[in-house]
């Protein structure tokens, strides 16, 4: 191996020797972009340095240091880098490579950068990690190599590694020497624009002088937005510059305040040159890039690219070309499910059957699809085709549908060009669409008229019809078949049952709208009665499931278990009363098939997770409090509904539309409960197949086909079939392959709500909101008070008393809102799952509130004002 690697080098080195930044200025040189010339110091150059310091104490400090140790632990091995010296053979090398280095360039000052192994990779930033030293002379090369060196132990650089997965034992570090820029005009762009996500969008921030000014955020830059294709300037800001760097020519660096500083730094030909060589790079790579570069008299140079690591990709099946009609998706996993994170292989694979086979009974053919369809699952995520829909039924539709769901998204939708993303012809999967669903909906209108006419009578069949698919769904358990073949057994059951169960929705959507009409003439107050009507209803799956874990945790056999290990042995030995297993097995029967993101059939059930759901009713018998008793919460919740009826009956009786208010009223009580029924069955379906796909991986496991059982999931449920015939399957690289764009989305730490197909990241309009306050949408009426306790996943318990504060909620999360006093929600509408859960157990909710779980922190008491959807900070 090489010592050193010149720039122009035609030995190819390793990344891992040269380094991710080193690696990437040897490829730009050779592909003749304009790179001031300079050598990497590769890896093995600081070995020597390496296997020194981890025979010293200082390492060992370091490497056993705390969180709390680790800034003092690491300061301390830092310190005795400074006095590392070279070998005689390494600063032969060096004093080489620089008189090489010396003969090619006038100026007699140097730039050395550190260039991580690690580094600049796809995926690892490590931005600011490691030292930069500018105009460096030829006599101080060494100190400047050391303290590139001991930044490769500097407390970020470790901090960073943890929490991204890079081991912390065995540090590496390249280390390059570059010839000097005297700028003039310097500093980073963008291939895609960092605040939206364009792709389409180059974004460039420069100051006078060197760009270190900028890399290191001294001065607020000046900032371009150029659209790649058209080479439109699309903004120009002039920052403040409050200060530029400039390089001392006998070596250094000094700052300074320009009095021209009001003015933008760049002419408007220097900035395109600046955009086609970032152009360029980007094609070089095939990736989007950020580069730093610099002018100096007149000529452009290319100082460093490196990959963008912080963006939200998109797969490039959902991409359009640059400059074709853009299309528009929303990611319906969350506005509508309420789930974050993606959904695994198998888990995506199964939905888009059921999607199809639902599609295709209610308009006669398969309509999903990401791209080409209405919506579709597609590599993790449930995606509506927002262009197609608006194009097939009108924005208004859609803007009324998720105005319910999610008021942000609406609000997204509704401000939206119609030029810019709504297709001029309908897609030819998508004609015949609605003379489609207008034949197949002949059956579900008479069963509507039915059950408008005789809700009860109608219950009764509604019943009647569930009691049976649960029944043929147990008997489908004990078959043997094939996993696709039971998949699509299961799921043509379920879609038959859904059929019967749509008219409840119609007839519910009837209801709202009559009540509506009945009183839009009336005050606001009565107004709200009517908006929030649908609370503490009978027969709702999920509040009764809430309920019932309340009840279980009041059993002496949770208050008076220490531990679960002692609450299990007792399970075991049958020490524990016939009421309380009677009352947990049939707890077990009814719900335990339901969790946080139940949808996905990768997501351990309550009845797999015995620990998890322990845990959960110890949090729920801390709840001594009578005002927290949700029992006595839902019946107040209850009481206030019957009295509110009271008071609408006398406004109605005074628009003489008493009867026609009782019959909405009746329709609303007997149906609005079993709203979520229908879900209720789905996820019945999902867990009786994955009860199913568990069996076959058990067998998998023990032949050792696969590493885990959860390694199944990482597979098409084709795949799993074919795996089962064929024994020469390699399941492992079945599962890489099918999880390469998944592990691109593992670091996003928040998915966007809507996306369109150039990468563009849309947001709603910013509410207006007074200081100390934060607006959002009214969901559940009433003021409460409390600490905050924000949650990213329902594993946390929330103590009674508590402030609930989430991004979204699923049904996994109804053990949380027993003990919450109130709940704020990022995303959600009336309809969402967190505000359905909310208004029955009459809990004080406010959803759409932008930001919520970022903005609000821990034991932070707030005020939440559900009626007005306003949260105040106390």
């Amino acid at each position: 191996m090489e010592l050193i690697y010149g720039f122009n080098s035609k030995v190819s080195p390793e990344l891992t020797q040269v380094g991710g930044k080193g690696m990437s200025l040897i490829r730009m040189t050779n592909q003749g972009l304009p790179v001031p010339p300079g050598f990497v110091m590769s890896v093995e150059f600081f070995k020597p340095w390496f296997d020194y310091i981890k025979s010293t104490p200082e390492w060992h400090s370091v490497i056993n240091s705390s969180a709390n140790e680790l800034k003092l632990s690491s300061e301390a091995m830092k310190k005795l880098c400074m006095s590392l010296k070279l070998d005689e053979e390494r600063r032969k090398a060096l004093i080489e490579a620089l008189n090489i280095l010396e003969r090619k360039v006038n100026n007699r000052l140097f730039a050395v950068r550190s260039s991580s192994p690690e580094e600049d990779l796809e995926g690892a930033s490590f931005a600011g990690g490691y030292e930069t030293t500018l105009g460096v002379r030829k006599d101080n090369i060494e100190d400047a190599l050391r303290r590139s060196f001991a930044s490769s132990l500097d407390e970020r650089v470790f901090v960073y590694k943890k929490e991204h997965g890079f081991p912390i034992d065995n540090p590496r570090i390249a280390v390059i020497v570059q010839s000097q820029i005297q700028s003039e005009t310097a500093g980073v762009a963008f291939s895609l624009n960092p605040l939206n996500n364009c792709y389409d969008e180059a974004v460039i921030n420069a100051n006078f002088g060197l760009g270190e000014s900028v890399v290191s955020g001294l001065a607020t830059p000046d900032t371009f937005i150029v659209d790649k294709n058209s080479k439109k300037i699309l903004e120009k800001k002039a920052g403040k510059k409050e200060t530029s760097i400039w390089l001392d020519l006998d070596g250094g660096t000094y700052e300074k305040t320009l009095s021209s500083a009001h003015g933008v730094c760049l002419e408007d030909n220097d900035l395109l040159s600046l955009v086609n060589m970032l152009i360029d790079v980007e094609r070089y790579y095939k990736i989007f890039v950020d580069i730093e570069w610099a002018f100096s008299d007149g000529k452009l140079y290319l100082l460093q690219a490196r990959p963008i690591t912080a963006y939200i990709p998109l797969h490039e099946k959902m991409q359009t070309a640059p400059g074709q009609q853009k299309q528009l998706y929303l990611d319906a996993t969350l506005a509508k499910q309420g789930i974050h994170e993606p959904l695994s292989v198998m888990g995506t694979d199964y939905l888009s059957m059921f999607q199809s086979r639902i599609e295709i009974s209610m308009t006669g053919k398969d309509n999903s699809g990401v791209a080409e369809g209405i919506q579709g699952f597609f590599q993790g995520k449930m995606y509506l085709n927002v262009s197609n829909n608006i194009k097939l039924y009108g924005k208004k539709k859609l803007i009324d549908t998720y105005r319910l769901l999610d008021m942000a998204s609406a609000e997204i939708i509704a401000n939206i060009s119609e030029d810019e993303y709504v297709p001029k012809e309908l897609p030819e999967k998508l004609r015949g669409v609605i003379s489609g669903t207008i034949r197949n909906s002949l059956g579900m209108g008479v069963n509507t008229i039915k059950a408008l006419n005789n809700p009860s009578g109608y219950e009764k069949i509604f019943l009647e019809k569930a009691e049976e698919f649960v029944k043929k769904l147990k008997n489908e358990r004990c078959k043997e078949q094939a996993i696709k073949g039971f998949a699509e057994s299961v799921t043509e059951k379920y879609v038959s049952f859904f059929v019967v169960s749509l008219p409840i929705l119609a007839v519910i959507a009837v209801a709202k709208s009559g009540l509506g009409k009945i009183f839009r003439d009336s005050s606001t107050e009565i107004k709200s009665k009517v908006t929030f009507i649908e609370k503490a209803l009978p027969n709702n799956i999920t509040t009764k499931m809430g309920l019932s874990m309340y009840r279980l945790s009041l059993f002496d056999e949770i208050k008076k278990s220490p531990s679960f290990e002692e609450f299990e042995e007792k399970w075991e030995t049958k020490s524990l009363s016939a009421d309380y297993i009677n009352a947990w097995e049939d707890f077990m029967e009814r719900y335990g098939f339901r969790c946080p993101k139940e949808l996905d059939i990768a997501t351990p059930r309550m009845y797999e997770e015995a620990e998890a759901f322990y845990k959960q009713l110890k949090t729920l018998a801390e709840n001594t409090d009578p005002e927290h008793n949700p029992e006595s919460i839902f019946n107040r919740a209850r009481q206030e509904r019957e009295s509110d009826f009271e008071l609408l009956l006398r406004e109605a009786e005074k628009k003489r539309k008493s009867k026609k208010f009782k019959k909405y009223y009746d329709m609303l009580i007997t149906f609005s409960g079993y709203r979520e029924a229908p879900k209720y069955y789905w996820i019945m379906t999902v867990a009786e197949l994955r009860r199913k796909v568990i069996e076959a991986a058990e067998a998998l496991a023990a032949l050792g086909r696969i590493d885990n059982l959860n390694q199944v999931f990482d597979l098409t449920i084709d795949d799993l079939d074919m795996a089962m015939a064929d024994t020469t399957i390699d399941l492992r690289q079945r599962a890489s392959q099918n999880t390469v764009f998944l592990k691109r989305l593992a670091n996003i730490k928040e998915f966007p709500r809507v996306i369109d197909s150039r990468g563009k990241i849309l947001h709603p309009p910013k509410k207006e909101a007074r200081n100390g306050e934060l607006a959002g949408e009214p969901i559940s009426p009433g003021t409460v008070r409390g600490p905050v306790k924000v949650l990213k996943s329902p594993e946390k318990p929330v103590l009674p008393g508590e402030i609930l504060v989430a991004r979204a909620t699923d049904p996994g999360w109804t053990p949380l809102f027993i003990n919450a006093a109130g709940v704020i929600l990022e995303v959600g509408g009336m309809l969402q799952h967190g505000a359905l859960v909310a208004r029955e157990y009459g809990k004080p909710c406010v959803s759409g509130v932008e930001n919520a779980v970022s903005v609000l922190k821990d034991g932070q008491l707030v005020e939440i004002d559900g009626l007005n959807g306003i949260i105040r900070l106390l």
